[in-house]
């Protein structure tokens, strides 16, 4: 799966030019919108929901729906309740986790799924929302399975379980759903499943937005693999300051994220059908495959005794964007306006003082000896 995340609308056409570029280079591929905007639909001209429509060779497209999404869950629970599902509210976050489910199911007769997630701060707090949570959890029942298990935070609880007025079954399953929402997180990010494709707005606003977001993705498991950068305009008489601009930016981003290929995508009008994505996908990926690149290592890396560690690639996060806190048994990490929490591994739970160094693009934090 391939997530592209950036400016809203801008990605769409990023991530729909590649699904045709990937398309004619032989994959069967599923051009999937997840993002509010839903550009894709304007760019295929399909409908909200349902199934996958087909809009040309190998290539077929698919918008969420999710209040539809969540209507139909609610009608098909056993017990009945006097809320309709028409009535019920989308949670923040929520639409990403329908959207997965969805995506396991449709993606399963495709080789490679291309996703519209729109701006990186609804897909970052939508992946924040296990961390809260267990947050939740832990504060208010306490953590007794699972990852975090902790009969010390049961102890700890605001409201003990003996004194709610609730069955024990209701708490197991709040448990289960905690732990359920953490692994159905990690497994959708990790990196021999999914990564990302950042699509960089071309001027001093875009790069600064994306030294903390591309990072902050990476924090939360998601590997960038490429960088689109656009749409680019040509130098023409009248547009000298923008090209400039462009040309300082698209040269700065080379040299922060060296590690990852840059792509260009040029300025054009809506393409209006199949063959004008594929022309697009070809000017990007000119000298390049479409297709994804080999397996990436997971950017956060956990490991136990005999050397505990955490190690975290930032790549190009401002030092001063950064921030560190232990909290128990869990590392919380500040990536700019965003904060991960972190279960630590054997080794370094319990410890009172960390010692946490940057080399290269990777943090490492270890024990304080």
């Amino acid at each position: 799966m391939l997530i592209f995340t950036g400016p809203a609308g801008i990605t769409a056409l990023a991530a729909a030019a590649t699904a045709a570029a990937t398309a004619v280079a032989g994959a069967r591929t599923l051009l999937a919108s997840v993002g509010p905007s839903h550009s894709v639909a304007t760019l295929t001209q399909i409908p909200l929901g349902g199934n996958p429509h087909p809009v040309g060779p190998r290539l077929d497209a698919w918008c969420l729906d999710p209040l539809a999404d969540l209507a139909r869950i609610w009608s098909a629970l056993p017990a009945k309740s006097p809320i309709a599902g028409d009535e019920l509210p989308v949670i923040p976050g929520s639409d990403l986790f329908l959207a997965v489910a969805n995506l396991r199911t449709l993606g399963a007769g495709y080789d490679l799924v291309c996703v519209d997630a729109g701006p990186p701060d609804t897909l970052l707090r939508a992946l924040g929302v296990p961390d809260t949570f267990r947050w939740t959890m832990r504060l208010f029942l306490g953590l007794d399975r699972g990852p975090g298990r902790s009969s010390a935070s049961v102890s700890r609880a605001l409201v003990p379980i003996g004194l709610l007025p609730f069955p024990m079954e209701w708490t197991s399953n709040l448990q289960e759903a905690r732990v359920r929402l953490e692994q159905l997180r990690d497994e959708t990010v990790a990196p021999t499943r999914a990564r990302v494709r950042y699509v960089l707005r071309a001027d001093r606003a875009g790069l600064e937005e994306a030294r903390v977001s591309l990072p902050a993705l990476q924090l939360f498991g998601l590997a960038v693999e490429a960088i689109i950068a656009g749409p680019l305009l040509p130098c023409t008489d009248g547009l000298t300051p923008i090209v400039e601009e462009q040309e300082y930016v698209t040269g700065e981003a080379a040299t922060i994220w060296k590690e990852r290929p840059l792509l260009r995508m040029p300025a054009t009008v809506t393409p209006s059908g199949p063959a004008e994505l594929v022309a697009l996908g070809a000017r990007i990926y000119a000298d390049t495959s479409p297709l994804p690149r080999t397996p990436l290592p997971s950017p956060v890396r956990l490991s136990g005794p005999p050397d505990p560690m955490v190690a975290l690639d930032v790549p190009g996060l401002p030092r001063e964007t950064l921030g560190l806190t232990l909290s128990g048994d869990e590392l919380i990490v500040r990536a700019g306006i965003y904060r991960r929490h972190i279960l630590l591994p054997d080794g370094l739970r319990g410890v009172t003082a960390i010692k946490a160094a940057r080399q290269g693009e990777t943090l490492i934090v270890r024990p304080r000896k």
